[in-house]
This record gives structure tokens, sequence and C-alpha cells, in this order.
């Protein structure tokens, strides 16, 4: 269920083609909101071309959803990349997983939102209902004290919709749904559904699995170690065929601040740098192994072009629902682990061993205790890994991985013994995993301050510590954001007048203008506090604001008054 603030659904036309000739003439459609749903196995032959023709001549107002498989979606982005704009890769929910040999069940659909204008997407507040955990009937996220700054209804929309579901082969009605409302805003009157997935006389031939490569000889011997050095040294100096699971989370070039790494280069040579790194993981991979990046969509979709040019295999789009930062009205919580194997990709040692949590389940530790039958079969769309977000489960890097992640990754894809790299190890957390997990391990890391950080971590291990113990008191100076530290964060030990209280004051004063936020002068004439508390303590006016542009919510079902 979904609410979309002054929105006017669209009305729906579905248009049914038996040939890709039958594309309608685009300029009918001006301007328009159109769902194109693709074959659920494999792409139509001739289909990215007649979609090309016709995403031309749309009026440049035009928004497409293309609704498709990964593998299909990452090859439909690239060929019409000059004349649509990206704006998101949505995974949405599949009603069954579907199982494949080699691979993760694949569990999700690929939604992608595409534009003829270059500008961010324009569309309707949408916030999705809460779910609520049958053990304990409050909400499956735990919202703490924040209960106050959140809508009575639900959460903002994100980039991973597993609140509805889709069929393949069946008419996506929630989809379209969705989309209707999300759209309806001026100057939309209606979404054009096109549908192709019957095209069955017209589907091109299932694509050959590639046969196992073979190996240049006898595998090398690799030792642990991490080493500080360039990526592309470093890796160059690996054997061929020698290393059994690959990782790489690469810098986003998002001008993230780390220590050795201009984070904000030219597209064209970030993307040239990726292309190279990729080549030699792909060399030095063992055959039938798995070459795993982690990347944000706009950067994944590429990352899989270079992947199948450097001659692997896909394997699996693993879409986590990894909540960064809430920057936009369409949260991104969609982190792609993009899987390529080399050759045919050998059966997954850990597949049969592996469980997720169940989705409707909560992360309460005092519910976890009392339930049993929370667990279920892993596939590739992953909800329950959550980034660190406290200071005290991080250390000084600004982009370091929940631990739980890595070590889901290196049992699923490796036995022990075997050999897991890293490029880009950062503060340890690959490496660290794997030796915890009785793997050989690879780290190469750039910043000697981020590898001296990632060695003394090691030798923790070595001596019987945990190294993602949490450390309480300890503020890590390194952030994952450019916004600054306010409160507790910046070194204030005791708040004088609570967080909450002051953004209930906030709301007050909101309510005696009229419902509109207050400005800082006038807070300080009309509030009940001294302004520098919210100076202090606050990150931004966004954050003084919160909970007087929102209800307040509850955690409980069936409760209606906001908190």
């Amino acid at each position: 269920m979904h609410q979309s603030e002054n929105a006017a659904r669209l009305a729906v036309r579905t248009i049914h083609l038996s040939d890709v000739a039958e594309f309608p003439d685009s300029k009918e459609h001006a301007p328009a909101v159109l769902l194109l749903v693709a074959p659920p196995d494999r792409v139509i032959a001739g289909f990215t071309q007649a979609f090309h023709r016709f995403a031309a001549g749309l009026h440049e107002s035009s928004i497409v959803a293309v609704l498709a498989t990964p593998e299909d979606a990452a090859g439909i982005v690239a060929t019409v990349a000059d004349v649509l704009q990206f704006q998101l890769w949505v995974a949405v929910k599949l009603a069954r997983p579907v199982k494949r040999r080699g691979r993760l069940p694949q569990h999700h659909a690929a939604l992608l939102i595409l534009s003829r204008y270059r500008s961010p997407l324009r569309h309707a507040k949408t916030r999705v209902a809460y779910t609520y955990c049958p053990a304990c009937e409050r909400t499956t996220k735990d919202y703490g004290g924040k209960k106050h700054t959140y809508h009575a209804f639900g959460t903002l929309l994100s980039d991973v919709w597993r609140d509805i579901h889709y069929a393949p082969g069946e008419r996506p009605t929630q989809i379209i749904a969705r989309l209707a409302d999300l759209f309806g805003r001026e100057p939309y009157q209606r979404l054009n559904v096109i549908d192709l997935s019957k095209m069955e006389s017209m589907v091109s031939p299932p694509r050959r699995r590639k046969r196992m490569i073979a190996s240049s000889g006898g595998f090398e011997t690799v030792s642990s170690k991490i080493v500080c050095g360039d990526v592309l040294t470093e890796l160059r100096k690996l054997p061929n065929d020698s290393i059994d699971f690959a990782f790489a989370d690469p810098p986003y070039n998002l001008d993230k601040r780390y220590d050795a790494w201009d984070d904000d280069i030219a597209v064209g040579d970030y993307l040239d740098w990726c292309a190279h790194w990729i080549a030699e993981l792909a060399r030095a991979l063992k055959p039938g192994r798995t070459c795993a990046v982690l990347n944000i969509p706009l950067w994944s979709v590429r990352h899989f072009q270079q992947l199948r040019q450097a001659g692997l295999e896909f394997q699996n789009w693993i879409a986590w629902e990894g909540l960064s930062l809430p920057v936009r009205m369409i949260m991104p919580a969609h982190y792609a682990i993009v899987c390529f194997s080399k050759g045919s990709p050998r059966p997954l040692p850990g597949l049969r061993r592996l469980t997720s949590l169940r989705e409707d389940f909560c992360l309460r530790a005092s519910c976890a205790a009392d339930r049993t039958g929370d667990r279920q079969p892993i596939t590739d769309l992953w909800w329950d890994i959550h980034r660190l977000k406290h200071n005290s489960r991080r250390v000084d890097h600004p982009c370091q991985l929940p631990p739980t992640l890595m070590r889901r990754l290196i049992e699923l894809f490796t036995r022990e013994d075997e050999v897991v790299l890293d490029p880009f190890n950062g503060a340890g957390t690959t490496t660290l995993c794997a030796d915890a997990l009785g793997r050989r391990y690879v780290g190469i890391e750039l910043s000697p301050r981020y590898h001296e950080l990632a060695s003394s971590r090691h030798g923790l291990l070595r001596a019987g510590a945990d190294p993602f113990a949490a450390k309480a008191t300890r503020v890590p100076v390194a952030k994952n954001s450019r916004v600054g530290r306010a409160g507790r964060a910046a070194g204030i030990v005791r708040y004088r007048v609570p967080k909450k209280t002051l953004q209930l004051e906030v709301k007050r004063v909101a309510q005696l203008l009229g419902g509109r936020l207050p400005s800082r002068e006038e807070l300080r004439a009309r509030g009940r506090f001294p302004i520098r508390y919210y100076d202090e303590y606050f990150v931004s006016w966004g954050e003084v604001c919160a909970a007087a542009r929102t209800t307040g919510m509850s955690e409980r079902r069936n409760i209606d008054s906001p908190t």
C-alpha cells in the first residue's frame, strides 16, 4: 500500500504488441509516461533498436519505465543512454524466486526509470505503509526515539519495492498502480503500458551457457597478506587463476572524503580506470569462481558491461537494500552487487547452508529471542543486513561495510582455505571476515593510514579479540557524509534539553504560525528554549524542523494517534 501527495492517478491504456515493428508512433504520447513490459526471460530480437527509435521521438518531458530481468535491463540502459537519462533502477520483488543452476535464486525484477529530460526526476511525494512483525506486532523497523519525525502512514518510497510483487508473464497490476500515482501530476494525463511479454514467436534463442574456461595450469598457492600500494600495480603481481572470490567495493566517484584518493574525477577517466582493474580481477580469478562488484546502480550498469567485456559470464545481480542517507524523495536504498563468473559458475558452496531473515519479521533482539520460524532460504534480494550508522561500531573510514555483509558473501561463494581478494580493502572488513572464517586473503589498499588500521585490526584478531567490537566512547574522524557533526557526535556529553523536546517545540511554534515552518528568528522569539541549543545539537535547520514537517507515528499496530 502506498500514498502519494497531491497526485491525480493517471488513466491507464494498455497496448499489446505482437511484433517489435508495431511500436506506436512516439508522437502520439507527448508528453508521456510509459511502461514497457519486456518478456520474462530474455529480450526480444530487435527490441533495443526499435526501443531506441521510439525513445528518440518522445516529447522532451516524457518518462519511460522498463520492466525486465536485471540482465536485460543492464543492456537496455547502455543502448539508450544517448536519448534517455538514467534516473532510477528499482528492484521489485518477484512473487516467487526463480531457481537457476550456479546462481542465487532470482527474487527481483528490474524497473528502470528513464527520462527524456536531463534534470532530476519529477514525481509526487509517495510513502509506503509500515509493515508489522507477526511476533511482536510492532513495525519491522525499530524507529527508536525518532518516532516523532516520521509520518503516521509510512516511510518515503525507496528504490527497493518489497511491499508489492510482480509475477513474470502476468500483468504487473501493482506496479502500474504505483506508477500511475507516482507520476500523477502535470503535465501527465495517462500511463501508457506497452506490453511485449507475450511475443513468444519473436523471442530470441536462449543464451548459450558458456563452458568452464580451462585453466592455464596448476593453481599457484597464494598466502594471506594485506599490501599497501596502487591497485593496478598490485593486481598485476597476482598469478593467473589464483583467486577463488574477488570482491570490489571501489570509490563511487561521489566526492567522498578518502584519505589518499580523489573521489571526484572525470566520468570517462573513472570508468576507464574501473575497466582496467576489472580486467585484472578477471585474469586472476580461477575458472568457475565469482567476481562481485558493489556500487550504486548508476555505475553498476557500466560495471556489468565491463565485466562482460573482460570475458566473464553473468551470474547474479544482488539487490542489497542498504539505505544510507535519505537525500531525496525516493530514498536511495538499492546497492547492487553484480556477480560474474569465469566460465560457467560452480555450484555455490554456501547456498544450501545460508538463510536470511523472513522479511515480515523485525530485528529487535527482545523479539528475536522468543520466536521461531523466522528464517527462509537465501535469494538475490537482501533486506536483512543494515549499514553501520552508529559511531560506536565504525572505525576511521568513510565507507565501512557491515561485517555481516562480507561474511554472507564469503560463505556463499567460497569454501575454507580458499582465497578471497579485495582490491579496495580499506579498514580491512573483507580480509578480517575471510581470516575469521578460515579463508586465505589478499587485501590491497592505497592509503597507508587505512592499511595500518587494517593491520592493527588483524593483530587484534590474532590475539583473540573481536576487531568489530563496539567502542561506545570513540567518535570516528572520517565520515560518510559531507554534513557536519553536532550534538554528541561533536563531543557534547549531555543535552540540557532532549533533542526530541526541542523538535516538538519547533512543531508547536509552526502550529502557532498556521502550519508554516518557523525561521531561526521566529523560533528565537516564540520558542521556550535558547536558540543556542538548536545551533549546538543539530546538524542543519532541516533536522531542527523534522518533527514540524510530519505527523509522528507509533510502532504499534492499530494505534492511529501520532506520537
